[in-house]
C-alpha cells in the first residue's frame, strides 16, 4: 500500500484532494477541526474518500507518524496552521519556511514580509486602537484616499469594508472588533487597514515545487457594491481566462515573488492580485487551494486543476507540464440574495437551468422554505451557475441568469 497523504480539514475545495491522490493510487486520511456550521460547496467530509478519519487532539503528531505520510496538506484556510505544523514535524522535506508561518496567515504580517523582500506593497497598519489609525492615516497621506477595513485573519471576504475616501471609518472598525469571524468563531483582537488597490483583481492560483511556482488557473474578479453601498465584496461574476504574457505576464511574475517572499516553497497558494496603474499589488496570500467548485471549474478550463497538480507533485517531485494550457471560457456567476428572509421561488425560477446553451455546472446552497442571509460577500453567495464555451454566448447566458435571479422572492422575516 502506497504511503497515505494527511489532508488537514478536507471541506470547500480541498474535498477534491483525496480523489486526486487516490487516481494515483495514494490513499487518504482525513483530520477534522471543529467547523462552524456554514452552507456551500463542500460544507461535508466525504468521508468514503478516506482510509481513516482522525480528530485533531494533542498526541496527532505521534498518531500520524505512525502511518509515515507522504504529504500533509490543508483543505481550507483554517486548516493552513495545523497542515503547516504537521508537514514541520512529519514531512520536513515538504515544508514552507516556518519562520513566515505567521507571514502567510495574518494579513498585515504578509504586506510586511513583501515589503522586508523589496516587492511592491500595500500601505498597512494592524491596530485596535482608533486614536494609532487616525494618526497613520495623517502621517501616510491617506485622508483623502479609499480605505480597506478588515480583520488580520479571515476569508472569503468576511468583514472586509471599502471606505471611500474622506469617509467614515469607524463604524466598520468597530464591527471587525466587535463581531467574531464566519469561519472561525473567533473575535478579533485587531483590525487592519490598509490603502485601498484599485484596478482589476485576478485569482491567481498556483501550486509550488521545490521553490519553483506554476500557474494552475487564471481568474479574473468581478464584484459589485452590497445592497447597502458598505461593501464592495459581492461576487457578481468571475472569469477563467488564457494566460497572455503581454497581459499576465507581470502579474504572474509579481505573484512569483510575493510567494518566495512569504515563504511558500511546497504545495498549492490562492493568490489575490491588483493589478494597478502602479502595477500588480498584493491583495492576499492563501497557502492553500482557492475555495469552493473551482477544481472542476479549473480542469474544464485549462485541462488541469491545483488538486490534480499537487498529487503531481507530491508523487513525482514535479509538474510534468510547466505551461499553462487553455480549452475554454469557464464563466461562474453567483446568485445573490438582495435581503435576509425564506426562500419562495428559488427552485421554480431554477429548474430548467441546466437548458441554457451554455450550461456547465449547477451548485446552488439552498431550496424553498430555507433562510438565507442578505449577500455581502462569498460567503453569503446563495449558489454559482456556472457556464462555459463562447464567450459572447456565456455572455447572453449571462444576462438569462441575472433575469431569473431578478424574479426572487424572499420572505422577509419580522424583526423580533
Amino acid at each position: 500500500m502506497h504511503r497515505p497523504v494527511v489532508i488537514i480539514d478536507p471541506l470547500s475545495s480541498g474535498v477534491e484532494l483525496a480523489p486526486a491522490f487516490k487516481s494515483r493510487g495514494v490513499p487518504a486520511i482525513a483530520v477534522t477541526l471543529k467547523n462552524l456550521d456554514w452552507v456551500g460547496y463542500g460544507a461535508k467530509i466525504k468521508s468514503s474518500d478516506f482510509v481513516e478519519i482522525i480528530p485533531n487532539q494533542e498526541n496527532l503528531v505521534e498518531i500520524l507518524r505512525k502511518h509515515n505520510p507522504l504529504a500533509i496538506l490543508p483543505g481550507t484556510e483554517e486548516g493552513v496552521p495545523l497542515a503547516e505544523a504537521l508537514a514541520l514535524a512529519l514531512t520536513p522535506e515538504f515544508a514552507n519556511d516556518p519562520s513566515k508561518s505567521q507571514n502567510r496567515l495574518h494579513k498585515a504580517l504578509m504586506q510586511e514580509a513583501l515589503h522586508e523582500a523589496g516587492v511592491p506593497a500595500l500601505k498597512t497598519l494592524n491596530t485596535a486602537s482608533e486614536k494609532e489609525l487616525e494618526s497613520w492615516i495623517e502621517t501616510n497621506g491617506l485622508l483623502d484616499a479609499p480605505l480597506i477595513i478588515k480583520p488580520p485573519i479571515s476569508a472569503g471576504s468576511d468583514k472586509v469594508f471599502h471606505i471611500r475616501a474622506g469617509g467614515d471609518w469607524k463604524k466598520a472598525f468597530r464591527i471587525v472588533l466587535s463581531e467574531p469571524s464566519k469561519l472561525t468563531g473567533k473575535p478579533n483582537e485587531t483590525v487592519v487597514v490598509q490603502e485601498q488597490a484599485i484596478g482589476t483583481e485576478f485569482a491567481v492560483g498556483t501550486v509550488s515545487a521545490n521553490g519553483e511556482h506554476y500557474l494552475a488557473h487564471l481568474i479574473k474578479y468581478n464584484k459589485i457594491a452590497s445592497i447597502d453601498g458598505k461593501t464592495q465584496t459581492v461576487y457578481d461574476h468571475v472569469e477563467f481566462v488564457p494566460f497572455s504574457t503581454e497581459l499576465h505576464g507581470e502579474i504572474l511574475e509579481y505573484t512569483k515573488n510575493a510567494l518566495d517572499a512569504l515563504g511558500i516553497r511546497w504545495g498549492a497558494a490562492h493568490n489575490e492580485i491588483m493589478l494597478t496603474k502602479d502595477g500588480p499589488r498584493l491583495i492576499e496570500t492563501g497557502a492553500r487551494m482557492c475555495g469552493g467548485p473551482v477544481v472542476k471549474f479549473a480542469r474544464a478550463a485549462s485541462g488541469s486543476s491545483q488538486a490534480d497538480k499537487l498529487a503531481e507533485i507530491y508523487c513525482t517531485g514535479n509538474v510534468a507540464v510547466k505551461e499553462y494550457t487553455w480549452r475554454q471560457t469557464i464563466m461562474p456567476v453567483f446568485l445573490k440574495a438582495p435581503a435576509q428572509g425564506k426562500l419562495v421561488n428559488l427552485n421554480e425560477l431554477f429548474a430548467d437551468i441546466a437548458e441554457l446553451p451554455t450550461f456547465f455546472s449547477e451548485d446552488i446552497y439552498f431550496k424553498n422554505g430555507d433562510l438565507v442571509p442578505q449577500t455581502v460577500d462569498y460567503l453569503t453567495s446563495i449558489g454559482i451557475i456556472a457556464l462555459s464555451g463562447n464567450r459572447e454566448e456565456i455572455l447572453l447566458d449571462y444576462r438569462r441568469v441575472r433575469d431569473l435571479e431578478s424574479k426572487l422572492l424572499i420572505q422577509e422575516l419580522p424583526v423580533c
